[in-house]
């Protein structure tokens, strides 16, 4: 059985809205990338929060399918945990001068602080909770298409910025964070940063 009407637009608006302040917060944190012309990431971020979070959540959601009950459950606090670790790293980077995906900006140090400290891209991985959140809310072969290609997408992207700060006067620093610190999963060994 699904969720009752009411709890179901409420979980709805909250799913998709989700993607909303990704892009609208997003546009705060990373407005100096944007002004140097760093625009593709930014772009390409904008078109899939809107289309692959919020309106692929609001169509299937609203026409097409009821969420579970226990589904629904599930998918709000996989959005409030993508939400809280997407304000804190960006909380943690405010005013690095990060750049944005598939940019060349690099910051002016390497960041071991707040989530940084155990994964090295924790707004790519804040995206990807909320795309699976949005998988377990509405099980259907859209949405798990969408997941599996944000996989990729945020995949390339963060191999993409670690290139470019492989390349710049980061590259030892980065190195050494890199073997202590996992991509997109804690790396849990003697040198991982709270052992």
């Amino acid at each position: 059985m699904g969720i009752p009407a009411a709890p179901q637009l409420a979980l709805l608006l909250f799913l998709g809205g989700a993607f909303i302040h990704f892009m609208a917060a997003g546009g705060r944190t990373f407005s100096y990338a944007r002004e140097a012309g760093d625009e593709l990431g930014a772009n390409l971020a904008m078109l899939n929060f809107l289309f692959g979070g919020t309106l692929s959540v609001w169509m299937l959601g609203l026409f097409y399918q009821r969420v579970p009950a226990a589904n629904g459950g599930s998918a709000a606090v996989l959005m409030a945990i993508a939400l809280a670790l997407y304000e804190w790293a960006r909380h943690t980077i405010w005013g690095r001068r990060f750049g944005i995906a598939w940019g060349d900006q690099v910051p002016d140090a390497v960041c071991t602080e707040g989530p940084y400290r155990w994964v090295r891209h924790p707004l790519y991985v804040s995206y990807l909770i909320a795309f699976l959140a949005v998988l377990v809310a509405l099980p259907h072969w859209l949405t798990a298409a969408i997941f599996v290609a944000n996989i990729g997408l945020f995949a390339h992207a963060a191999r993409n910025d670690e290139k470019h700060i492989a390349a710049s006067a980061l590259a030892a620093d980065y190195a050494a964070y890199r073997e202590r610190t996992g991509m997109f999963l804690p790396r849990f060994s003697r040198s991982a940063p709270g052992r």
